[in-house]
């Protein structure tokens, strides 16, 4: 566990200095450098943590022997993620070397993101750990690699370019099909909720909820068979609703801050992605694995609660005893996360809790419970 907390405080510290010497791209690209350098030595150097460690070892082992036309012929409707097996295996490398050229490609990604959108990088990349998105990397492989394709498709969600954000969303899919259940965030990003909508929501919400049984039977036909296949298996069965609380409390955060929000789209958006992150995470007590839907609008938190900091940064003198704005809206999000990290590592979230390395025996769960995340 030390290691995850050394990490967050050490770059936590290291990024409020460069942040107070002042935010210059220079000062910030530095930083985000060796943060990257450090989450992908952490996520490299492990050993069999996360759920499906071995069993993604075995899927790599299993299709570097298969050629090109097998994979193509039994995975064809996600082959992206075994054709990269393929190369790396043809190249000679070993599982541990694939796996670190897939965590250079996440994370470097993620630092991407966070130096474009973010108004605070180093919070931004405290949250990306304290929110569960580095524990995501070490778990759900191909789902992290769609995420990733998500946050490539934020400039076109963004600037409303629905032609370059499908072709994002498109390849992502053939890496993890669940992103191509969020394609409609495109629109529902900006639909501004008002109370009669949003008692509309909530109605259908609760619905879908109470008649989910029935709604997915009648749906099953009209998807993949894995999905199909998930009802008989460890991930249907359901979570306490402790899990939906993290969710439900940064959707109250934005909700609270909304009006620091300056622009009027990106006000929407956030609010809209939080209030879905909730909603879909309640029915992680009917299934658990439908949380992983959630995940691509959370992902917005990453930009979404920096952005909220900064707009009280007019306000950062201490005056007497008081407390300004800045440091109680800056303390209130960092404990936040902190909770949040916290709730997952006593619950063991993705199984990377505590944190095993290349030097030790690691632990991985039953294989029964792979489902190719």
């Amino acid at each position: 566990m030390s290691v995850y907390y050394f990490a967050m405080i050490i770059l936590s510290v290291m990024g409020y200095i460069f942040n107070a010497r002042g935010r210059q791209a220079k000062n910030t690209a530095f930083y985000l450098v060796m943060a990257f350098c450090a989450l992908v030595f952490i996520v490299s150097f492990r050993y069999g943590i996360g759920f499906d460690y071995f069993s993604y070892e075995r899927i790599y082992e299993m299709v570097s022997a298969w050629s090109f036309r097998d994979i193509l012929r039994y995975y064809w409707y996600e082959p992206f993620y075994f054709l990269i097996c393929k190369i790396f295996s043809l190249a000679g490398c070993s599982y541990p070397v694939f796996l670190l050229g897939i965590n250079i490609f996440l994370i470097a990604a993620a630092m991407w993101f966070i130096y474009r959108y973010s108004k605070l990088p180093w919070v931004s990349v405290y949250l990306y750990i304290a929110l569960q998105f580095l524990a995501y990397n070490m778990n759900l492989v191909r789902q992290s690699i769609a995420v990733v394709f998500f946050l490539f498709a934020y400039p076109s969600l963004k600037n409303r370019k629905i032609v370059l954000y499908t072709v994002w969303i498109f390849i992502g899919g053939l890496f993890h099909n669940s992103l191509w259940f969020v394609w409609p965030l495109f629109f529902l990003l900006r639909i501004k909720i008002t109370k009669k909508l949003f008692v509309g929501f909530a109605v259908m919400v609760a619905l879908v909820y109470f008649f989910f049984e029935p709604l997915f039977a009648f749906l099953s036909p009209f998807l993949p068979l894995k999905y199909v296949h998930y009802q008989a298996g460890y991930f249907w069965i359901p979570s306490t609703f402790g899990y939906l609380v993290p969710y439900a409390l940064y959707c109250l955060i934005v909700y609270l801050f909304r009006d620091r929000i300056a622009d009027p789209k990106q006000r929407c958006m956030y609010l809209d992605s939080a209030l879905y992150s909730a909603a879909i995470s309640l029915f992680i007590t009917r299934h658990f694995i439908l949380e992983r839907f959630a995940v691509y609008p959370f992902a917005l938190s990453l930009i979404a609660l920096p952005e909220i900091i900064v707009s009280y940064e007019n306000d950062r003198k201490w005056s007497g005893r008081s407390v300004p704005g800045y440091y109680r809206v800056l303390i209130l999000i960092l404990v936040f996360g902190g909770v949040y990290f916290s709730f997952s590592a006593a619950k063991g979230v993705h199984s990377v809790y505590p944190y095993v390395s290349l030097m030790q025996k690691g632990y991985s769960a039953p294989d029964e419970m792979f489902d190719g995340g």
